[in-house]
């Protein structure tokens, strides 16, 4: 299929889909629509994995916010990533969001993809830098790392 909608039903008593989620899907031209529902002891998404099986090389997601494919940042660039590792496109109503004409969102994705994959690399820098005794010294720190070494010739702030 080319055109494929997911949604995620809230985690509300007695609702068991929605049929105006679905019904706004299948008005965006989707073919077929999954869901999910949303469970307060995890996320388990078994619609959104049937939604992506059914999607040809080169089909399309449909949401109707970013907020159906994840709860939060780290998952939805996850989703994101994999959409993009398969070719496939993103099309989400709300905010206005199409892969298959600007694929910008994949790119911002990547890029902060990436800067979450270095926090963690930063964080143990920096608890390997405290381990072994250095320490931040602030702007004191900043004006010490600052102070020519004594065989440096000096500036021409200086004069």
């Amino acid at each position: 299929m080319n055109l494929v909608g997911y949604y995620r039903v809230p985690p509300v008593r007695g609702v068991f889909f929605s049929p105006a989620q679905e019904e706004r899907l299948l008005l965006m031209g989707c073919q077929e629509v999954f869901s999910d529902r949303c469970l307060p002891a995890g996320v388990v998404r078994p619609g959104l994995d049937r939604a992506l099986a059914a999607l040809e090389d080169g089909g399309t997601l449909a949401v109707l916010s970013l907020h159906a494919l994840a709860g939060t940042m780290v998952d939805l660039l996850e989703v994101a990533r994999g959409l993009k590792a398969r070719g496939l496109h993103l099309v989400v109503a709300q905010p206005e969001i199409d892969t298959r004409a600007d694929a910008a969102f994949f790119e911002a994705c990547q890029t902060l993809a990436s800067f979450n994959g270095e926090r963690a690399l930063v964080r143990a820098a920096e608890a390997s830098l405290v381990a072994n005794g250095v320490r931040g010294g602030g702007l004191q720190g900043l004006k010490a790392a600052a102070t020519p070494e004594p065989d440096a010739p000096p500036s021409s702030e200086d004069d």
